[in-house]
């Protein structure tokens, strides 16, 4: 049997799934279902949604097999793919002022310099996308098949603003285009990413009040600080200080609360690094809500504090010794050491320091665990959060612990750090564990991780 595409190549299947049923193996391929060919993991799941389904699968050896399959309608027979788009990804068609790739140096791993701008992998992974490069084909799609919701960079509702920013004159659509989606009953959540002097301020407020208008079609804004590494020669703009982003969470939080009187959320959400600059205090962890931002660095400490309260309340419970002194948690002296056991060294780089350091102390962990801030010398002393820290980077640091006669047993890297065993300047995990002569550990950022590390059959 002829067919068009080789479709999606398979990963997995799941055990005592229909597809082991059918003998479908890793390998193979799905190429189409009721006689449409998939472009991607999308088309995959709209089209396999029904009770009654023609699968043409692409064998191994070159032959092809067609299945006619009656099922439950949302079973999606326990498949995974090798990746989620089966054509190509859909690159961005823009020059942002503050693109974060255009900053990487060369020699890193070829797909970090790949600026993705496809809207499937919006919808299926959060990525956000600019709208500069729909078809009708692609706006045709998103309508019939229920694309919502996405989440799109927006960094300002003026046409003329955002088209100079983006380096497109393409750019200037995007209310229109989020208007569109009104329309078509699709949502949205939006980023800005914000630059001092350029789209803050008054104009931070005018597109809070746009997107505001839009209705329930725009789900939560997050505002984050662009960030600029070593790599670029000048700044087109002032880079923020405590006092601008003090000014800045001024006005989303005035805003948010707002908005909250009429919907009940607070909808526009500072990015981390604006409290941490300016030293304001955190919202509570009620205030985000359902977190729609986290994945963009919005209440990643506020998540952190609140699952410190949890460790903190299995240390109590298990008998160690702990102390509650006020309304908050604290510890003294937690017995968690015991004979032969070692310390161990958790990596964090500068902004997270304080509160990887201060959960040690609020656990009673520092008799186990020492924290070190890693500088980031790689992209510059501009970005300090732990996700772009650097095997070359970390390296050095702990040589330099050892130098000076520490020992450890074992170092905790966050897992932010590393893509599939690798950290960004291409280093292995396990070539780390080699250089130091120490066992690495890549761990979910957490208290839970840290007091697993000291309290689990790892940690003695």
């Amino acid at each position: 049997m002829t067919v068009q595409s080789k479709g999606g190549r398979v990963y997995q299947v799941e055990s005592g799934s229909l597809a082991e049923y059918l003998g479908i193996v890793p390998g193979d391929h799905i190429v189409s279902i009721n006689g449409q060919v998939l472009r991607d993991e999308i088309d995959y799941r709209f089209y396999s949604a029904g009770e009654y389904i023609t699968l043409d699968v692409g064998k191994q050896d070159g032959t092809r097999q067609r299945f006619e399959i009656e099922k439950e309608p949302d079973d999606l027979m326990g498949i995974s793919f090798v990746n989620p788009v089966f054509d190509s990804i859909k690159t961005c068609r823009n020059n942002c002022c503050f693109c974060f790739i255009s900053q990487l140096p060369r020699g890193m791993r070829g797909p970090l310099y790949v600026r993705d701008d496809d809207y499937r992998l919006s919808f299926l992974f959060g990525n956000f996308i600019s709208l500069t490069n729909l078809s009708e084909d692609d706006w045709e799609r998103i309508e019939q098949q229920r694309l919502s919701p996405l989440r799109i960079s927006l960094h300002t509702s003026d046409p003329c603003l955002r088209a100079q920013v983006m380096g497109n004159p393409d750019a200037a659509n995007a209310m229109d285009y989020l208007r569109k989606f009104k329309q078509m009953g699709i949502s949205a959540h939006i980023q800005n990413v914000l630059m001092r002097g350029v789209n803050d301020g008054d104009k931070l407020v005018a597109t809070l009040a746009n997107l505001e208008d839009l209705g329930d079609t725009i789900l939560s804004v997050g505002v984050v600080p662009a960030v600029y590494t070593k790599y670029r020669k000048a700044s087109p703009f002032p880079v923020g200080d405590p006092d601008w982003a003090r000014e800045t969470l001024d006005i989303i939080e005035d805003y948010a609360a707002r908005v909250y009187k009429q919907r009940g959320i607070h909808w526009v959400y500072g990015a981390d690094e604006f409290y941490l600059v300016s030293g304001k205090p955190f919202p509570d962890y009620e205030y985000y809500d359902d977190f729609p931002q986290f994945e963009n660095g919005i209440g990643i400490v506020a998540d952190f504090r609140e699952a410190l309260k949890a460790a903190w309340a299995r240390l109590a419970e298990e008998g160690h010794n702990q102390t509650q002194t006020g309304s908050c948690c604290a510890s003294r002296g937690a017995s968690v050491t015991g004979p032969g056991r070692g310390k161990i060294l958790a990596v964090t780089g500068y902004m997270a320091y304080p509160e990887i350091a201060g959960a040690v102390e609020t656990l009673g962990l520092q008799n186990r665990i020492s924290v070190v801030k890693v500088r980031n010398n790689f992209f510059g002393d501009t970005v300090t959060c732990a996700g772009l820290l650097t095997g070359g980077d970390i390296l050095p640091a702990i040589m330099k612990l050892k130098q000076a006669g520490e020992a450890y047993e074992s170092v905790l890297i966050p897992s932010y750090s590393v893509f599939e065993g690798r950290f960004l300047d291409d280093m292995a995990v396990s070539g780390l564990s080699e250089a130091t002569g120490v066992p690495v550990r890549v761990v979910a950022p957490s208290p839970t991780s840290l007091l697993d590390a000291a309290l689990g059959p790892q940690g003695g």
